[in-house]
């Protein structure tokens, strides 16, 4: 049985679009060399500006790879990882496993609802409700910043789930998301890194 997995990584911004797509070409030699990895879907994301500086740069070109992967090859990741590190053009990188994601996304019956945000959703309630459940959602995105930031405070913290009213399997979730974001640098740690 194959497992679906996302390598998500940036480049130094200052790479040529030719050098972009020489180590872009090198990770996907690597997926296939080392993983055998199958049904590689490259989406280069371009150019955008980071929440706090990485490597001493305030922007970086995003890249995310999905590929699947025999569950016998999984135990290769961490050389694939090891490959990774060794790319100083690769200023930051995820791996996550998207199986079961993927899963829950394909079961979503999203309802259509016109509150956006759980502050909307709970409004002048004593008894607060969960936005994501609200909107039918089972699964949630690190990449989504538009709608995991409403989760945290201007001090970059992450609410408690008595202020936004999120149950407790979700308030695992975008715990789980805003760190991924944070460590992509797409959302920051601290306001020191607000601009």
């Amino acid at each position: 049985m194959n497992q679906n997995y996302e390598l998500y990584f940036i480049l130094n911004p200052e790479l040529t679009s030719d050098k972009s797509n020489k180590v872009i070409e090198g990770v996907t030699t690597q997926l296939k060399d080392i993983l055998q990895a199958e049904n590689i879907n490259v989406d280069q994301e371009g150019l955008k500006n980071l929440a706090y500086p990485i490597n001493k740069h305030w922007s970086g070109f995003y890249v995310n790879i999905t590929f699947d992967v025999a569950k016998e090859n999984v135990p290769q990741m961490t050389n694939l990882e090891k490959k990774l590190n060794l790319y100083e053009t690769v200023i930051r990188y995820i791996v996550v496993n998207q199986t079961e994601y993927l899963v829950q996304k394909g079961k979503e019956n999203l309802s259509e609802t016109e509150m956006h945000t759980h502050r909307d959703l709970n409004k002048g309630r004593a008894k607060k409700t969960c936005l994501s459940t609200h909107k039918g959602l089972r699964a949630i995105d690190y990449k989504d910043i538009d709608y995991i930031n409403q989760f945290t405070s201007p001090y970059a913290k992450i609410f408690g789930r008595e202020k936004t009213g999120t149950s407790a399997k979700f308030q695992r979730k975008i715990t789980q998301a805003v760190k991924r974001a944070r460590h992509m640098g797409l959302m920051p740690f601290t306001t020191k890194h607000y601009k």
